[in-house]
């Protein structure tokens, strides 16, 4: 079966969107909104998609049966709420939302209408993290010592200038945490497993008359036992890839975008060897560091493949709405812990 997909919002991810749809064999790319009328017609000619003239129109297109929302961070609840309740399955990029009451809103509409709703986490999709989560269930590490993510970017004053919504906290949701580090919160906390408490501080130091933060540091304490530190910026210049450490009392892995540089246990197996020697290149794209447009589509057609087996099978898919909830969850606790000067309890 070929699924129809249509794209409410047409920014620089609904490109990504549009070219992971078009990879797939299973796949096709009907149609495309944006409130923006002149960006709905550039970006329907250059995908060869049909141009929607409101939300309504699209999510009742009778060729559609999956909805991408690629609108700003804090815009998510109003077009999916249209997709799912036109029944239509529903793919919301990160984050979910920007408030708890709108995530759960999402939730409930897609448990009520009995359509698929996932989060995009790309990033979970990637190989290299897919061995690791692996080695974690397999209790590779023994006991959880410590587990780190540090996204230490750079973004220009023309980077919030040039879209307005990245700078303003209602349409946003926040900055470096929520909008650029998110996704290694939600690998962190895939790996790491719950986090219980959250010491954090935040602030703007890199940029000017902006309302949302550009540099953050948390201290984590997880269920079980671990302590780790997730720290995130949009302004160390020139910019480093993302990294996450999972470190244990048996072994340790140290991974850089796609690169691993650490994978070390203390009961080898055959295939370590083969795990360093395939992952231990270099990284083949800029992943993000100073150019937002520099990312792969790689992680996007994966995560959209799950999903339309997910549809076809009748299962959940690997990022349903509630598993991507729990990463605005941790977010949200970091601003808490740094707005209000004190631990958070989760």
């Amino acid at each position: 079966m070929k699924h129809g997909f249509g794209i409410i919002g047409a920014g620089s991810i609904a490109e990504v969107h549009a070219r992971a749809i078009d990879t797939l064999m299973d796949a096709e790319l009907v149609g495309i909104f944006d409130h923006n009328p002149g960006k709905t017609q550039s970006f329907s000619t250059k995908y060869n998609c049909r141009a929607f003239e409101s939300v309504e129109e699209l999510c009742n297109d009778d060729g559609i049966d999956m909805v991408c929302i690629c609108t700003p961070s804090g815009k998510h609840l109003e077009p999916a709420l249209a997709a799912i309740t036109a029944g239509k399955h529903c793919i919301v990029e990160k984050p979910l939302e920007t408030s708890i009451e709108r995530c759960d809103r999402i939730i409930n509409a897609g448990i009520k209408h009995n359509v698929l709703v996932s989060g995009i986490f790309p990033m979970r999709f990637s190989r290299v993290n897919t061995e690791l989560k692996k080695a974690i269930d397999q209790g590779r590490f023994g006991k959880m010592v410590m587990g780190d993510a540090y996204v230490k970017w750079f973004r220009t004053p023309e980077y919030y200038k040039e879209v307005r919504w990245r700078s303003d906290l209602a349409a946003s949701g926040g900055g470096a945490v929520m909008n650029q580090a998110i996704h290694s919160v939600d690998l962190l906390r895939w790996f790491m497993g719950k986090v219980s408490a959250v010491c954090a501080f935040s602030g703007l130091v890199g940029h000017e008359g902006i309302e949302v933060e550009d540099v953050a540091s948390a201290t984590l304490k997880f269920e079980n036992g671990a302590v780790g530190v997730i720290e995130a910026s949009t302004a160390v210049n020139p910019g480093f890839y993302r990294r996450i450490e999972v470190l244990g009392t048996k072994g340790s892995v140290v991974i850089e975008e796609e690169k691993l540089l650490t994978w070390k246990f203390d009961e080898e197996t055959e295939d370590d060897e083969r795990i360093r020697q395939k992952y231990s290149g270099s990284n083949m794209t800029g992943g993000g560091v100073s150019d937002p447009k520099a990312i792969s589509d790689l992680g996007h057609i994966r995560q959209l493949l799950d999903i339309i087996k997910a549809v076809d099978n009748g299962r959940s898919p690997a990022v349903d709405a509630l598993e991507a909830k729990k990463a605005v969850e941790l977010v949200l606790a970091i601003y808490s812990s740094a707005k209000n000067k004190r631990i958070v309890y989760l």
